[in-house]
């Protein structure tokens, strides 16, 4: 491993020609005073000259008609409702499905819409991260642009951009690599390659929000398109943004910045993470000229000979920093192109890829909890062996023959046996003998509780009308005898929920 030292980047030069004068031109200018020169026209200036014909020579039309159309808010809110069809907001939602999803049309149509409130909870795995999730309504509604923004943006990304795309993912970013590495280690001075491994710091709460909506006004001219991603990104009541240097777990919301980031779990975020970073793709493939380069999300990697790795360094460091207004994390380093890198989870070497030793605790882990989920009832034979195959399919693209063993060996899908004598409940069972509840699990790790409709007919001339009242208790902190607890005390239970009229 070697260190990385900008200032021998900085002293380089590289053959004089057009490509050089451009990459001159953005990456070894000295930062420049305010009002000099703008530096939305360096980027542009990149945009126009990297990307040989992309996306910033022909602009998305009509994007307001295309995002607000009836047709395209139903498929978005098809595309919201999966795995989520049985959630309280959902199943109000649906209940006047048409009227809904005109009330979003009209406000989006005046320019009137504001994004609702978020949910704000925290991920530990595999670092300290802050989830920011919306509502129902909100989730439609970054549907509807996801899915007119996406197609045009995804067929003009590079190739080896992996991150939130279809098709790509982490599997294939190692396999590319670990190809990359194989192909290198087999030329005569394979000694003399090197593997920049670089992400950048803190990258979804340090986006600066000027610098995005000028990189969308690359792809579209309409102004309503711009507002409305301002007004995503721009929220006057919550701060997504973090100082320089912080990290997310001790700083507190009074200390965050407005003016930058992105709430992580916003599906426009991982679009527009991907739209701000390929300006860097485009930069390194075009002005800086390296074929084996690739990306996921803010992790990058370059395969370089040794001799050109601190420039290259310098290079990005400095586009980074000047056009797009972020910094390379101090974690980023030079490793010998023979010897094994980690990347996405993997363990890539010429001989092979492999599991990360934390990688194959989470997986176990998370079996594990599939295995209790599904003995609890919690969740079906679909989920759970959609989760367990897609694991072991995992573990044959690389060395994890140990794992496949551990997998076949340890995990075993098993109902516990109901307990059909019910102890002495202070609620009887209902005439039919039968007793309704639904555990549906969250994001933050509570379940919601469900408990059975009731349902009054009544008649209104010759109309009958049906009155239908949901219980539910929300944030329930889940434990081993909680159904049967349910099951004991179910009137209390029902106490204690929330009606919803429907």
């Amino acid at each position: 491993m070697e260190k990385i030292s900008p200032a021998v980047g900085i002293a380089a030069k590289r053959p004089e020609g057009r490509t050089a004068r451009i990459a001159r031109s953005l990456s070894g200018r000295r930062a420049l005073p305010a009002g000099e020169k703008r530096q939305s026209e360096l980027r542009g200036n990149a945009t126009r000259s990297t990307n040989g014909g992309g996306f910033y020579t022909r602009k998305l039309q009509n994007l307001k008609d295309r995002i607000c159309s009836f047709e395209n808010l139903l498929a978005a809110y098809r595309e919201a409702e999966k795995d989520k069809r049985y959630r309280n907001e959902v199943i109000v939602f649906r209940f006047n499905l048409e009227e809904n999803l005109l009330s979003i049309q009209k406000e989006l149509l005046e320019g009137i819409y504001k994004v609702g409130n978020y949910r704000e909870f925290y991920v530990h795995y595999p670092k300290a991260r802050l989830v920011m999730a919306l509502g129902f309504r909100d989730r439609i509604v970054q549907w509807a642009i996801y899915r007119q923004i996406n197609p045009f943006c995804d067929k003009r990304f590079i190739q080896h951009s992996y991150g939130c795309r279809t098709g790509k993912g982490t599997l294939a970013a190692a396999q590319c690599l670990l190809s990359w590495v194989q192909l290198v280690s087999r030329k005569p001075d394979a000694r003399d390659w090197v593997i920049l491994k670089g992400d950048v710091s803190k990258y979804f709460y340090r986006v600066d929000h000027a610098t995005l909506l000028e990189i969308y006004a690359l792809i579209t001219d309409d102004p309503w398109f711009i507002w409305l991603v301002g007004t995503i990104i721009n929220n006057p009541d919550l701060p997504f943004g973090l100082p320089e240097g912080a990290s997310i777990s001790d700083c507190p919301r009074e200390k965050r910045l407005f003016d930058v980031g992105m709430p992580i779990g916003n599906l426009t975020s991982q679009e527009s993470a991907n739209i701000y970073l390929d300006l860097l793709d485009q930069y390194v493939k075009h002005v800086l000229r390296q074929h084996f380069y690739l990306r996921y999300m803010d992790d990058f990697i370059v395969l370089c000979r040794r001799n050109e790795v601190q420039t290259i360094y310098a290079d990005i460091e400095r586009f980074l920093r000047e056009a797009l207004k972020l910094t390379i994390s101090p974690k980023s380093k030079i490793i010998p192109a023979l010897q094994p890198v980690e990347f996405v989870g993997y363990l890539v070497s010429p001989h092979g890829m492999r599991l990360r030793k934390k990688t194959s605790r989470h997986i176990k882990r998370s079996l594990r909890s599939i295995e209790r989920a599904y003995a609890e009832g919690r969740i079906g034979l679909d989920r759970a062996l959609a989760t367990i195959e897609s694991y072991f399919g995992m573990t044959e693209h690389c060395s994890g023959y140990n794992l496949r063993r551990w997998i076949a060996d340890h995990i075993a899908l098993q109902r516990k046996e109901p307990d059909m004598k019910l102890p002495d409940a202070t609620a009887p069972p209902d005439e039919t003998g039968r007793r309704f509840y639904d555990i549906l699990p969250q994001e933050d790790g509570t379940v919601d509780v469900y408990l059975n409709p009731d349902v009054t007919t009544y008649t209104d001339g010759a109309v009958r009308e049906y009155d239908v009242a949901v219980r539910v208790i929300r944030g329930v902190i889940p434990w081993d005898g909680m159904e049967e607890d349910i099951r004991a005390r179910y009137e209390a239970w029902c106490e204690s929920a929330e009606v919803i009229h429907l």
